[in-house]
Protein backbone atom coordinates (compact mmCIF):
# COMPACT_ATOMS: atom_id res chain seq x y z
CA UNK A 1 0.00 0.00 0.00
CA UNK A 2 1.26 3.47 -0.85
CA UNK A 3 2.68 5.12 2.28
CA UNK A 4 0.44 8.15 1.88
CA UNK A 5 -2.67 6.01 1.50
CA UNK A 6 -1.74 4.09 4.65
CA UNK A 7 -1.18 7.43 6.34
CA UNK A 8 -4.73 8.63 5.77
CA UNK A 9 -6.37 5.31 6.64
CA UNK A 10 -4.32 5.00 9.80
CA UNK A 11 -5.06 8.49 11.02
CA UNK A 12 -8.74 8.40 10.18
CA UNK A 13 -9.12 5.05 11.94
CA UNK A 14 -7.42 6.53 14.99
CA UNK A 15 -9.57 9.63 14.73
CA UNK A 16 -12.74 7.53 14.83
CA UNK A 17 -11.42 5.14 17.44
CA UNK A 18 -9.14 5.40 20.43
CA UNK A 19 -8.06 9.02 20.07
CA UNK A 20 -11.55 10.47 19.95
CA UNK A 21 -13.01 7.96 22.39
CA UNK A 22 -10.31 8.78 24.90
CA UNK A 23 -11.14 12.47 24.80
CA UNK A 24 -14.23 13.86 26.40
CA UNK A 25 -16.41 15.91 24.11
CA UNK A 26 -15.27 19.52 24.28
CA UNK A 27 -16.75 22.78 23.02
CA UNK A 28 -14.21 22.92 20.19
CA UNK A 29 -15.69 19.76 18.70
CA UNK A 30 -18.92 21.70 18.19
CA UNK A 31 -17.51 24.87 16.67
CA UNK A 32 -19.82 26.13 13.91
CA UNK A 33 -18.25 25.60 10.49
CA UNK A 34 -20.25 27.54 7.92
CA UNK A 35 -19.88 29.23 4.58
CA UNK A 36 -20.16 32.56 6.41
CA UNK A 37 -17.36 32.17 8.98
CA UNK A 38 -14.83 29.84 7.33
CA UNK A 39 -11.89 30.26 4.95
CA UNK A 40 -9.90 27.54 3.20
CA UNK A 41 -6.13 27.99 3.39
CA UNK A 42 -3.85 26.11 0.98
CA UNK A 43 -0.27 26.04 2.19
CA UNK A 44 2.82 25.79 -0.05
CA UNK A 45 1.47 23.60 -2.85
CA UNK A 46 4.48 24.65 -4.91
CA UNK A 47 6.66 22.81 -7.40
CA UNK A 48 9.54 22.53 -4.95
CA UNK A 49 7.41 20.15 -2.85
CA UNK A 50 4.70 18.91 -5.21
CA UNK A 51 6.35 18.52 -8.63
CA UNK A 52 8.47 15.35 -9.07
CA UNK A 53 11.37 17.57 -10.17
CA UNK A 54 11.15 19.63 -7.01
CA UNK A 55 14.23 19.79 -4.83
CA UNK A 56 12.26 18.73 -1.76
CA UNK A 57 9.57 16.71 -3.49
CA UNK A 58 7.09 15.02 -1.17
CA UNK A 59 5.57 11.98 -2.92
CA UNK A 60 2.64 12.02 -0.49
CA UNK A 61 1.57 15.36 -1.97
CA UNK A 62 0.24 13.51 -5.01
CA UNK A 63 -2.43 11.87 -2.88
CA UNK A 64 -3.85 15.12 -1.50
CA UNK A 65 -4.18 16.96 -4.82
CA UNK A 66 -7.50 15.29 -5.82
CA UNK A 67 -8.98 16.04 -2.42
CA UNK A 68 -7.95 19.70 -2.50
CA UNK A 69 -9.25 19.95 -6.08
CA UNK A 70 -12.57 18.65 -4.80
CA UNK A 71 -12.64 21.30 -2.09
CA UNK A 72 -11.99 24.18 -4.49
CA UNK A 73 -15.29 24.15 -6.44
CA UNK A 74 -17.13 23.29 -3.23
CA UNK A 75 -15.77 26.42 -1.53
CA UNK A 76 -16.12 28.62 -4.60
CA UNK A 77 -19.78 27.65 -4.99
CA UNK A 78 -20.47 28.62 -1.37
CA UNK A 79 -18.36 31.79 -1.40
CA UNK A 80 -15.94 30.37 1.14
CA UNK A 81 -12.73 32.36 0.55
CA UNK A 82 -9.78 30.35 -0.73
CA UNK A 83 -6.39 31.67 0.35
CA UNK A 84 -3.15 30.36 -1.12
CA UNK A 85 0.07 30.74 0.85
CA UNK A 86 3.40 30.22 -0.86
CA UNK A 87 6.95 30.46 0.44
CA UNK A 88 9.77 32.19 -1.41
CA UNK A 89 13.24 33.36 -0.47
CA UNK A 90 15.79 35.77 -1.85
CA UNK A 91 18.88 34.47 -3.61
CA UNK A 92 21.08 36.55 -1.32
CA UNK A 93 19.44 34.69 1.62
CA UNK A 94 18.78 38.01 3.37
CA UNK A 95 15.36 36.78 4.51
CA UNK A 96 16.38 33.26 5.51
CA UNK A 97 17.88 34.09 8.90
CA UNK A 98 18.88 31.20 11.16
CA UNK A 99 17.42 28.64 8.76
CA UNK A 100 20.51 28.97 6.58
CA UNK A 101 22.28 27.31 9.51
CA UNK A 102 19.51 24.94 10.55
CA UNK A 103 18.85 23.55 7.04
CA UNK A 104 21.86 24.50 4.88
CA UNK A 105 21.11 21.86 2.27
CA UNK A 106 17.86 23.56 1.28
CA UNK A 107 19.43 26.91 0.34
CA UNK A 108 21.47 26.16 -2.78
CA UNK A 109 21.10 29.33 -4.81
CA UNK A 110 21.88 27.67 -8.15
CA UNK A 111 18.92 25.27 -7.82
CA UNK A 112 15.99 26.39 -10.03
CA UNK A 113 13.72 23.76 -8.45
CA UNK A 114 14.09 25.17 -4.96
CA UNK A 115 11.78 28.02 -3.95
CA UNK A 116 13.90 31.07 -4.71
CA UNK A 117 12.00 34.06 -6.08
CA UNK A 118 11.33 33.83 -9.81
CA UNK A 119 12.25 30.14 -10.18
CA UNK A 120 10.09 27.24 -11.40
CA UNK A 121 10.33 25.64 -7.98
CA UNK A 122 8.65 28.61 -6.31
CA UNK A 123 5.58 28.50 -8.57
CA UNK A 124 2.30 27.02 -7.35
CA UNK A 125 1.82 23.57 -8.85
CA UNK A 126 0.04 23.77 -12.20
CA UNK A 127 -2.70 21.30 -11.35
CA UNK A 128 -3.90 23.35 -8.40
CA UNK A 129 -3.25 26.98 -9.27
CA UNK A 130 -5.51 29.71 -7.85
CA UNK A 131 -8.55 31.05 -9.65
CA UNK A 132 -8.63 34.75 -10.47
CA UNK A 133 -10.78 35.55 -7.43
CA UNK A 134 -8.72 33.54 -4.93
CA UNK A 135 -6.36 35.33 -2.56
CA UNK A 136 -2.62 34.68 -2.89
CA UNK A 137 -0.19 35.62 -0.14
CA UNK A 138 3.58 35.29 -0.25
CA UNK A 139 5.40 34.34 2.95
CA UNK A 140 9.03 33.84 3.88
CA UNK A 141 8.80 31.77 7.06
CA UNK A 142 6.95 28.62 8.04
CA UNK A 143 3.90 30.37 9.48
CA UNK A 144 1.54 32.03 7.06
CA UNK A 145 0.81 34.65 9.72
CA UNK A 146 4.40 35.75 10.25
CA UNK A 147 5.10 39.06 8.51
CA UNK A 148 2.10 38.78 6.16
CA UNK A 149 -1.38 40.26 5.75
CA UNK A 150 -3.14 36.93 6.39
CA UNK A 151 -4.63 37.93 9.74
CA UNK A 152 -5.79 41.32 8.46
CA UNK A 153 -7.42 39.71 5.43
CA UNK A 154 -9.23 37.09 7.50
CA UNK A 155 -10.50 39.72 9.92
CA UNK A 156 -11.66 41.95 7.07
CA UNK A 157 -13.52 39.03 5.51
CA UNK A 158 -15.19 38.24 8.83
CA UNK A 159 -13.67 34.77 8.99
CA UNK A 160 -12.87 33.38 12.43
CA UNK A 161 -12.54 29.74 11.31
CA UNK A 162 -9.73 28.45 9.11
CA UNK A 163 -9.36 25.06 7.39
CA UNK A 164 -5.73 24.11 6.74
CA UNK A 165 -4.54 22.08 3.74
CA UNK A 166 -1.19 21.63 1.98
CA UNK A 167 2.41 20.70 2.78
CA UNK A 168 4.10 19.86 4.95
CA UNK A 169 1.76 18.74 7.70
CA UNK A 170 4.36 19.06 10.44
CA UNK A 171 6.17 22.17 9.19
CA UNK A 172 4.43 25.05 7.43
CA UNK A 173 0.91 23.71 7.84
CA UNK A 174 1.39 23.06 11.54
CA UNK A 175 3.18 26.38 12.08
CA UNK A 176 0.37 28.27 10.35
CA UNK A 177 -2.33 26.30 12.19
CA UNK A 178 -0.77 26.85 15.61
CA UNK A 179 -0.14 30.52 14.91
CA UNK A 180 -3.78 30.90 13.92
CA UNK A 181 -4.84 29.38 17.21
CA UNK A 182 -2.60 31.81 19.10
CA UNK A 183 -4.56 34.59 17.40
CA UNK A 184 -7.88 33.05 18.48
CA UNK A 185 -8.85 31.71 15.10
CA UNK A 186 -10.71 28.40 15.24
CA UNK A 187 -8.43 26.15 13.22
CA UNK A 188 -9.42 22.92 11.50
CA UNK A 189 -6.66 20.64 10.23
CA UNK A 190 -7.94 18.56 7.29
CA UNK A 191 -6.23 15.20 7.79
CA UNK A 192 -6.51 13.91 4.21
CA UNK A 193 -5.57 17.24 2.60
CA UNK A 194 -2.14 17.58 4.21
CA UNK A 195 1.02 15.62 3.49
CA UNK A 196 4.39 15.13 5.14
CA UNK A 197 7.63 13.30 4.41
CA UNK A 198 6.54 10.31 6.49
CA UNK A 199 3.45 8.75 7.99
CA UNK A 200 4.92 9.16 11.46
CA UNK A 201 5.49 12.91 11.08
CA UNK A 202 2.01 13.41 9.62
CA UNK A 203 0.22 11.47 12.33
CA UNK A 204 2.22 12.94 15.21
CA UNK A 205 1.52 16.49 14.03
CA UNK A 206 -2.20 15.88 13.70
CA UNK A 207 -2.52 14.09 17.02
CA UNK A 208 -0.62 16.83 18.84
CA UNK A 209 -2.63 19.57 17.14
CA UNK A 210 -5.93 17.91 18.02
CA UNK A 211 -4.90 17.64 21.66
CA UNK A 212 -3.56 21.15 22.18
CA UNK A 213 -4.58 23.60 19.45
CA UNK A 214 -7.75 22.89 17.50
CA UNK A 215 -9.68 20.16 15.73
CA UNK A 216 -8.84 17.57 13.08
CA UNK A 217 -11.22 16.08 10.54
CA UNK A 218 -11.12 14.79 6.99
CA UNK A 219 -12.33 16.73 3.97
CA UNK A 220 -15.62 14.85 3.67
CA UNK A 221 -16.52 15.65 7.28
CA UNK A 222 -15.58 19.28 6.66
CA UNK A 223 -17.83 19.55 3.62
CA UNK A 224 -20.67 17.84 5.47
CA UNK A 225 -20.44 20.40 8.26
CA UNK A 226 -20.25 23.50 6.11
CA UNK A 227 -23.75 24.94 5.86
CA UNK A 228 -25.11 27.59 3.53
Amino acid sequence: MHACRREFITYEATQKGDLMAAEQSRPADHWPITSKNTALVIVDMQNVWVHPRGSRYLPASEEIIPRIKELLPFCHARQVPVIYLYTTKRKDLADVGIFADVKPGTHKTDDPWSNFEGTPGAEIYEGIRPASHDIVISKFRYSGFYGTQLENILRRLGRDTVAITGVATNVCCDSTARDGGMRDFKVIFLSDCNAAASVEEHEAALKNFSKHFGIVMNSRSFMDRVSD
